[in-house]
């Protein structure tokens, strides 16, 4: 789709929804409440009859190595001890990552912001190490959608994704927003791009395809969700007021029985990290532990988020 066709279907959706939301809710009519609802959708569920190999369930770990970029959103929190934190993950978490990978032969995804990649090239070396690793796309600088129009948006994921390449050597295939959230235009922008999946919604726990504007956009979607993500449970955040130092065993309770019933079921395991919070000492003896639960059930296949978003992909062909 065309940049122009992308930026003229963004406009005539956020000229909609700005009327819907400039009225009370229960003066909106239905179709207003539908537009709003209804701008991305989940589409059928993409889940093969049988995973490679006959495993019972497809895990995709996953981690977001947003280094100091994710703390830039906030003029307040732009101190040297902060921008320290997100050193941290570069520095001490994404090694110990690494390490736990190797520990266990398996490989995983790493969703990297391409500024990240430029402030820390030594850690594309590091992740190279071991080929079956996958890249994945997180936007330019940890730049929030939402705060951006159609043709700003684009145009941070090109500036992105030049820098991408220019790290790891190829185009990413697989997409995740640094908000964790989509803007009317994203899909569309995504697509254009040539990604070949998204990993930024929430709408199941298996894998599906997306709708945008009514229509399969051709996305395969890999859902995430806030209780399989390590930051809302052990991140301090003194301009958010978010003080979760949880338990690193009610945090394996939950990751582990979320594991269980995926196995039951069939489906799928994803598993979204940040080094610099996963990545602190008593925090991988829990990823450890959890592994290690994962590794004894017989039939689990792990695999990077490309791999299952291609196996999902020529099994509904």
């Amino acid at each position: 789709m065309s940049a122009l066709r992308i930026l003229t279907l963004f406009g005539l959706c956020a000229t909609a929804c700005a009327e819907a939301q400039s009225l009370p809710r229960w003066q909106q009519s239905p179709e207003q409440i539908r537009s709003t609802a209804s701008q991305v959708r989940a589409g059928a569920d993409l889940t093969p009859q049988a995973w490679p190999n006959f495993a019972r369930v497809a895990v995709g770990l996953s981690f977001d190595v947003d280094t100091e970029l994710v703390w830039l959103e906030d003029t307040d929190m732009q101190s040297p001890s902060t921008m320290s934190r997100g050193e941290y993950g570069a520095r001490t978490g994404l090694p110990r990552v690494l390490a736990l990978l190797a520990k266990y032969d398996i490989p995983a995804t790493f969703f990297i912001p391409s500024m990240s990649m430029e402030l820390h090239p030594e850690m594309v070396r590091m992740i190279k190490t071991d080929p079956r690793h996958e890249f994945g796309f997180h936007s330019y600088a940890h730049e929030n959608p939402l705060a951006l129009s159609a043709a700003d948006e684009r145009a941070a994921y090109e500036k992105g994704i030049e820098l991408f390449v220019k790290h790891v050597g190829s185009r990413p295939q697989g997409f995740r927003s640094a908000a964790w959230d989509l803007t009317p235009a994203t899909i569309e922008i995504v697509k254009a791009l040539g990604f070949a999946y998204d990993s930024s919604m929430m709408a199941d726990d298996r894998p599906y395809m997306l709708i945008s504007e009514g229509r399969e956009s051709g996305l395969i979607e890999l859902p995430v969700e806030w209780i399989l993500d390590d930051w809302p449970y052990f991140q301090l955040d003194w301009a958010d007021g978010q003080n979760s130092m949880r338990n690193a065993d009610d945090v394996y309770s939950i990751w582990r029985d979320e594991f269980d019933v995926a196995y039951e079921e069939g489906t799928m395991f994803i598993l979204t990290m940040h080094p610099q919070v996963i990545g602190h000492r008593y925090r991988m003896k829990m990823l450890d532990r959890l592994i290690e639960h994962m590794k004894s059930r017989p039939d689990v296949w792990f695999a990077t988020h490309a791999q299952i978003a291609a196996f999902v992909s020529q099994s509904n062909k």
